[in-house]
């Protein structure tokens, strides 16, 4: 199964019963895309969900704005903006960092128009 945007893809998508369902499910899958690793340090444990752009800084709850994060890395950053915070960081990684800049970038446009318009052969 694809990872959808936003918990309320899950929900429309009919692919849970519930909001609470839907918002584990998303967490889960995001935590699954990033091999169960903090983005930052690499840690496996205690893990959580980090606002990339913080929410209290305009950051919305979608796909592209969230990683996966150690609770340690979650609570030092705080409301900080991401690259200042990591780049100062003694574990500062240029490879994790690429993956966060590529993990961020937009999904490319989807052609809603793959299929040409019927002809209708009764005129």
């Amino acid at each position: 199964m694809e990872i959808y945007s936003s918990p309320q893809q899950y929900l429309y998508n009919l692919e849970t019963l519930s909001s609470a369902e839907a918002k584990r499910l998303w967490r889960r899958k995001i935590k699954q895309m990033w091999d169960y690793e903090c983005a930052y340090c690499g840690a496996h444990s205690h893990l959580t969900i980090d606002h990339i752009v913080p929410r209290s800084k305009g950051g919305i709850d979608f796909t592209k704005n969230v990683v996966c994060c150690c609770h340690d890395c979650n609570q030092d950053k705080a409301h900080t903006p991401w690259e200042e915070w990591y780049l100062s960081q003694e574990f500062f990684s240029v490879s994790r960092y690429e993956k966060i800049k590529e993990w961020m970038k937009p999904d490319p446009p989807v052609n809603l128009f793959l299929y040409r318009p019927r002809r209708n052969n009764c005129t």
